[in-house]
């Protein structure tokens, strides 16, 4: 009851300033590239976003925060945060995801130690992280200001990580067991991020303080603490049921590392290599056993996908699956709108054909169900002659198929299609109106994702003619604005 009451109080003093004049710390990333940390950080206290939320403190002198590694350790971060008189410290990291980066910021309560927002993100390379700091901001200030009260939940400790050693491990250079603790530290953080996010957990991720207090636990002898430890991992694995694992040994355990920690559950992860495949295991651990989950998957990449749905299975296992598909199907959205090679888009654009008709309006569409690539569906209107005493009106629709080359906020196509063409001329009281299939080609440019220049030529294999426009376009995107 106590414990509870004292949660409770600390929370009520971190609400009590968490609205606009609660002081907020935004330590530079650590990671990337030259000094993209740094830069990340500045972008980050410039959103007003945060701005609105919190009072900035600004850095002074050493902070501490290149001891930060890619786990967020909460009594780093506090400390961090009391020596600069904040409330709340936001950190985080840059690694490296092939021809891809992975961004992981976190936000910590001083007073409690808890996690309390988080967000991360894989993108390209730095000219894509404008596009996604406003929407990263928003999510850390909601985040952060709707936590639940800790004293409600169960507080939650993530235990120190562990990289499970198979023969060929062991036979492996340093540097490949380096990349594996890596690859765990940034799986670890992300799963503590999506538990702290379901709503379940007070999240106390005391890598320190737990490491310090497993020492102490493994101090026994050494057959007892390797038979202890084996036992351990063989149940986070599944090799052995509960009736089998659970002893006075594990449970010895796990209460020396809750109780360092302050917290009611543990949360134990590790990593293996079996049979090629890498496989993440978790399980969270207090008083009574409880189930535990694993994924493998071949890449980083996957695995950082694979965390929210351990999340899931570990926070509400009944209503896991349902949760998954929505997120599955989430994903699959994503991949279709924001993946920077596909073009989805509707535009409006002028232009002239410097013959008839010399002013035409365009309505386009654009589909992308392939990268590289996309559909362009489209209507001109035309109107003007040069035909002395002649008016006109004309109506094009026609489809194309693009190739497309993505850069930063835009790109180059080329597309090649066909129209119908309805054309009609009105000399006082005469009509007379043509029609008729044509091909046509266009070249353009996207710029910005807004600003859009094309040349269209169009022919019946007969009479060539050509079409300058430019307009704007609206690219479609779920998230990144």
């Amino acid at each position: 009851m106590k414990t509870a009451l004292l949660a409770v109080a600390l929370f009520l003093g971190c609400t009590a300033l968490a609205f606009p004049q609660a002081r907020l710390a935004i330590l530079p990333f650590t990671g990337g590239i030259g000094g993209d940390g740094e830069a990340v950080a500045t972008m980050l206290a410039a959103r007003q976003e945060l701005r609105a939320a919190f009072t900035l403190v600004p850095l002074s002198g050493e902070t501490g925060a290149e001891h930060l590694s890619a786990f967020t350790d909460s009594d780093i971060v506090a400390d961090i945060g009391r020596s600069l008189n904040a409330d709340y410290v936001l950190s985080g990291h840059i690694r490296r995801l092939g021809n891809r980066n992975l961004i992981i910021a976190t936000v910590v309560c001083v007073q409690t130690l808890q996690l309390v927002a988080g967000y991360y993100r894989i993108y390209r390379n730095f000219r894509d992280l404008p596009g996604f700091l406003p929407s990263m901001s928003r999510n850390l200030a909601r985040e952060t200001l709707g936590r639940p009260t800790p004293g409600l939940l169960p507080s939650l400790a993530v235990a120190p990580l562990t990289v499970a050693d198979t023969l060929e491990q062991l036979e492996a250079a340093t540097v490949h067991g380096e990349a594996d603790m890596h690859n765990l530290e940034t799986l670890a953080q992300i799963l503590a991020i999506r538990l702290a996010g379901t709503g379940k957990y007070a999240v106390l991720p005391r890598a320190s303080v737990m490491r310090t207090a497993l020492r102490a636990w493994e101090t026994r002898a050494v057959d007892e603490r390797a038979v202890a430890l084996e036992r351990l991992v063989e149940l986070l694995l599944g090799i052995l049921d509960e009736a089998e694992a659970v002893d006075e040994t594990d449970m010895g355990a796990i209460a020396t590392v809750g109780q360092a920690a302050g917290a009611d559950l543990v949360l134990f992860v590790e990593m293996r290599d079996l049979y090629g495949m890498t496989v993440f295991v978790a399980q969270i651990r207090g008083g009574e056993p409880l189930d535990g989950v694993s994924r493998g998957y071949r890449n980083i990449g996957e695995g950082v996908n694979l965390m929210a749905e351990l999340a899931f299975l570990l926070a509400d296992p009944d209503g896991a699956p349902d949760r998954i598909a929505t997120l599955n199907r989430q994903r699959r959205l994503a991949n279709m709108f924001d993946d920077p090679a596909r073009f989805w888009s509707l535009g409006v654009s002028a232009g002239t054909a410097f013959a008839d008709p010399w002013a035409i309006g365009t309505l386009h569409a654009t589909l992308a169900p392939l990268p590289f690539s996309f559909v362009r569906l489209g209507l001109d209107a035309g109107f003007v002659s040069e035909i002395e005493g002649a008016s006109l009106f004309s109506i094009y629709p026609f489809a194309q198929y693009a190739l497309f080359l993505p850069f930063a906020r835009g790109g180059l196509y080329l597309a090649a299609g066909g129209g119908f063409l309805v054309a009609r001329y009105t000399f006082g009281n005469l009509v007379d109106t043509r029609s008729g299939f044509s091909a046509n080609f266009t070249a353009g440019i996207n710029i910005g994702d807004v600003f859009e220049v094309s040349y269209t030529m169009r022919t019946d294999f007969s009479l060539f003619s050509g079409k300058v426009s430019a307009g704007f376009t609206h690219r479609f995107r779920l998230r990144g604005r």
